[in-house]
C-alpha cells in the first residue's frame, strides 16, 4: 500500500511545493524589495501591519481550511453541502476578523504609519481568507494544480507591482492597494477553477449547522490560531517595545527563516490527506509514512541550519545589502537553531493531528503563546532586541518537547534507531569540514553536495529508499 500512495503523494508534493514556493518566494522578495527600497523603519512598519493582517487571517481561517480538506477527502459525495456550509461560516469569520483588525489599531500602541498600513490591509485579509477556502477545497479533491495556477497568476502581478512601486518610490499605502487588487483577482480565479471540479453556488449561504460545525472545529481552530500566534507575535511585540526600526531589523532575519520553513510546510501539507486516510485504513502505513517524512526533514535540515549558523553575515548582506541590516546577522544565527527545532518536531505534531488528538497540540500552543508574550514583556526592555530570538527559540523547544511527548511512541521508533547514529557521525564530519574550511565557499558547497547522498544511504532503510526513489523517480515527475 505504501507503493500505491507514492504517485499521489508525488503529484501532491510537486503542486504543493509549487504553490507554497510561489507564495513564499513572492513574500520573501516583497520583503526584500521593501527593505531595500524603503529602509529598516518602513520595512518595520510594513512588517508590523502584515503580521497583524496574518494574525487576523488566522482568526478568519480558524482551522476550517484544514478540516475542509479532510472532510471533502473522506466524503466527496457530500462535497457540495459541506463546502457551502463551511463557506458560510468563512464569510462570517472574515467579517469578525475585519472588526478585530480595525480594533487592534486602537488597542496596540503603534506608530501612526503602522496603523494606517493595518487599515489598508483589512480588505486584503478578508479576500485572502476566501482564497484559502478555495485552496482547501482544491486540496480535498486533490486538485493541487488549480491552487498552483491561482498562486502563480495573482502573486506574479503582486511582485511586479512591488518592484514598480518601489523603484518609483511611491508611498507604501498605495502599494497596499495593489495587495488588495491581486487578492481580488485570486478570488475570481479560484471561483472559476472551482466550477471545473463541481458545480457549487458558494454564495447561497447556509448557516443551518453552524453551531455543530463550530463545535467540531473548535479545537482545530484554537490550535491553528495559537499555533501561528506564538510564532508570529514577536514582530508586533518588538514594534511595541522597541519601535519600527527594531521591528524591521528583526523581521529581516525572520523573513529568511520563513523561506526555509517552507520546506516542512510542503511536506506536512502534501502528506496530510494521505496520513489522515492511512490512520483510518492502515495504521502500519500511517507509521511508515510518518517515519519517512521525519527522516527526510531531518536529513534536509542539518545542512540548512549549519550553513545559516556559520554564514549569517554572508546571507544578510547578500540579501539586504551592507550596513543597514547588520544587526540582523546575530538574530539570524540564533534562528538557525529555531529552524532545526521546527523541522524535526513538525512530523510529531502531524502524527498527533492525523491520529485525531488535536487537543494535545492546542493545549501546548496556548501555553506557548502566553509564555512568549510574558517573557518578551519581561526580558526585552532589559536586554533589547537579542532577547527576542532567544525567547522564540526557548518557546519553540517547549512546543517541540510537547509534540514529542504527545507522540512518544513515534519518537522511540523514529529516533532510537541505529541508523540515526550514522547520521550523527556524518553530521559531525560535516561540521568539522565547515569549521576547518570556514572561509572557502566552494569547499562548503562541495561538502554539502557530498553530505546529501551519504546521508541518504546511511539514514534510510532499504524499503524506505525504494519508496523514496519510486515516489520521486524522474519518470513520475515527467508524467
Amino acid at each position: 500500500m505504501m507503493e500505491s500512495n507514492s504517485s499521489s503523494l508525488l503529484r501532491n508534493s510537486i503542486f504543493v511545493f509549487l504553490s507554497l514556493a510561489i507564495r513564499a518566494i513572492t513574500s520573501f522578495l516583497i520583503g526584500v524589495g521593501i527593505a531595500r527600497f524603503y529602509g529598516p523603519e518602513s520595512f518595520g512598519q510594513f512588517s508590523i501591519a502584515f503580521t497583524v493582517s496574518n494574525i487576523c487571517l488566522i482568526l478568519a481561517d480558524f482551522g476550517f481550511d484544514v478540516l475542509l480538506t479532510t472532510e471533502i477527502a473522506n466524503n466527496r459525495k457530500n462535497a457540495v453541502d459541506i463546502s457551502r456550509k463551511y463557506f458560510s461560516i468563512k464569510i462570517a469569520l472574515a467579517l469578525v476578523s475585519s472588526v478585530v483588525m480595525i480594533s487592534l489599531t486602537q488597542i496596540i500602541p503603534l506608530s501612526e504609519t503602522s496603523k494606517q498600513l493595518i487599515f489598508s490591509l483589512v480588505l486584503y485579509m478578508a479576500l485572502t481568507t476566501i482564497i484559502n477556502f478555495f485552496f482547501s477545497f482544491f486540496r480535498g479533491f486533490e486538485k493541487f494544480d488549480f491552487e498552483t495556477k491561482v498562486s502563480f497568476y495573482s502573486n506574479s502581478i503582486l511582485l511586479i507591482s512591488v518592484a514598480l512601486f518601489g523603484f518609483l518610490k511611491f508611498s507604501l499605502f498605495y502599494l497596499m492597494i495593489f495587495f488588495v487588487f491581486t487578492r481580488f483577482i485570486g478570488v475570481l480565479l479560484s471561483y472559476f477553477y472551482s466550477r471545473k471540479i463541481v458545480n457549487v453556488n458558494f454564495w447561497e449561504l447556509d448557516f443551518s449547522e453552524s453551531n455543530l460545525l463550530l463545535k467540531k472545529v473548535f479545537i482545530y481552530g484554537l490550535n491553528f490560531l495559537f499555533g501561528n500566534l506564538f510564532f508570529q507575535i514577536d514582530t508586533i511585540l518588538v514594534g511595541t517595545l522597541l519601535g519600527d526600526t527594531a521591528a524591521g531589523i528583526y523581521r529581516s532575519a525572520f523573513w529568511v527563516m520563513i523561506l526555509f520553513l517552507m520546506i516542512p510546510d510542503i511536506a506536512i501539507s502534501a502528506s496530510l490527506p494521505s496520513l489522515s486516510k492511512a490512520f483510518v485504513e492502515d495504521k502500519n502505513e500511517w507509521k511508515k509514512l510518518g517515519k519517512v517524512i521525519f527522516k527526510l526533514l531531518l536529513v534536509i535540515v542539518i545542512p540548512i541550519s549549519l550553513l545559516i549558523y556559520f554564514y549569517p553575515d554572508f546571507i544578510i548582506t547578500t540579501i539586504y545589502g551592507k550596513i543597514k541590516f547588520n544587526n540582523a546577522i546575530a538574530v539570524l544565527q540564533i534562528f538557525a537553531f529555531t529552524i532545526f527545532v521546527r523541522f524535526i518536531v513538525e512530523p510529531f505534531g502531524l502524527m498527533i493531528t492525523t491520529s485525531q488528538r488535536q487537543y494535545i497540540r492546542t493545549i501546548i500552543v496556548i501555553i506557548a503563546t502566553f509564555a512568549n508574550v510574558g517573557l518578551n514583556f519581561y526580558f526585552v526592555p532589559k536586554y533589547g532586541l537579542m532577547a527576542v530570538p532567544l525567547i522564540s527559540l526557548v518557546v519553540n523547544i517547549f512546543v517541540g518537547l510537547g509534540y514529542i511527548a504527545g507522540s512518544f511512541d513515534s519518537f522511540l521508533n523514529w529516533v532510537m534507531e541505529f541508523k540515526i547514529l550514522f547520521l550523527l557521525v556524518i553530521t559531525s564530519l560535516f561540521i568539522s569540514g565547515l569549521v576547518i574550511f570556514n572561509h572557502y565557499y566552494l569547499v562548503m558547497i562541495l561538502l554539502t553536495l557530498i553530505y546529501f547522498p551519504v546521508a541518504f544511504i546511511f539514514t534510510f532503510s532499504t524499503d524506505e529508499k525504494k519508496y523514496l526513489l519510486s515516489t520521486f523517480s524522474l519518470r513520475k515527475i515527467l508524467l
